[in-house]
């Protein structure tokens, strides 16, 4: 059995690696402040990482898990196609806004700000679950298709422009993007977006009043 006082200590190696990923990217992050963020010595980091590629490939993946189950639960969680789409387009906000260097690691990494040879696989295999559900849906229904990747980094996208650059681009529209009222319009807009994107494939009304979601 694994010592739980190693759980731990990579666990906090870990959050603190994420955050100076996020706000510093992978090229300007440095062992030692990560080491000095959990209160370790830098050659205790080698206890648990080979190096600093591979303790930022586990900061992804941690990211990726979290995001796979959450994506899964809510396709089970909820019934009819309508539902989950709902579901699906809430706890990508929810995750969001519970773990916002993850995206800011994710913009980052648009910028090539990414480690020799750094892989988006586990990504889009996530991106290709919600896909596939969708146009499994398409096909059942035989109705029109629709470009579903590009609705879904399209909306993507949107919530995490919102949540990372709106405070710096309009800070007096939306000083604090993870105020509940804001989370809250956020979901709204990117449920009708989706709602509205996918009516002709799914025989979801174009005017369909997403359901009211309460406040984080």
């Amino acid at each position: 059995m694994e010592d739980a006082s190693l759980v731990g200590t990579r666990e906090r190696i870990l959050k603190a690696a994420e955050l100076l990923f996020a706000s510093r990217g992978y090229a300007g992050t440095r062992l030692h402040e990560i080491a000095h963020g959990v209160g370790v010595q830098k050659a205790s980091l080698f206890h648990h990482f080979a190096s600093k590629e591979d303790l930022y490939r586990a900061v992804l993946d941690e990211g990726h898990h979290h995001s796979r189950v959450t994506l899964e639960k809510a396709l089970d969680g909820a019934d009819t196609p309508l539902e989950k789409i709902r579901a699906l387009t809430e706890a990508y906000v929810d995750m969001v806004v519970a773990h916002p260097e993850r995206t800011k690691i994710l913009l980052r990494e648009s910028f090539g700000d990414v480690p020799p040879g750094a892989s988006r696989h586990e990504t889009q295999q996530i991106l290709g679950m919600v896909v596939d559900f969708v146009e499994d849906q398409r096909r059942q229904t035989g109705n029109a298709e629709v470009d579903v990747r590009a609705l879904l980094v399209g909306v993507i996208g949107m919530v995490a422009f919102f949540f990372t650059s709106a405070p710096v681009l309009v800070p007096a529209w939306f000083a604090d993007p993870l105020d509940a009222d804001n989370v809250a319009r956020v979901k709204r807009l990117a449920t009708k977006v989706v709602e509205d994107g996918l009516a002709a494939s799914l025989k979801i009304p174009a005017t369909t009043t997403p359901t009211k979601v309460a406040a984080r």
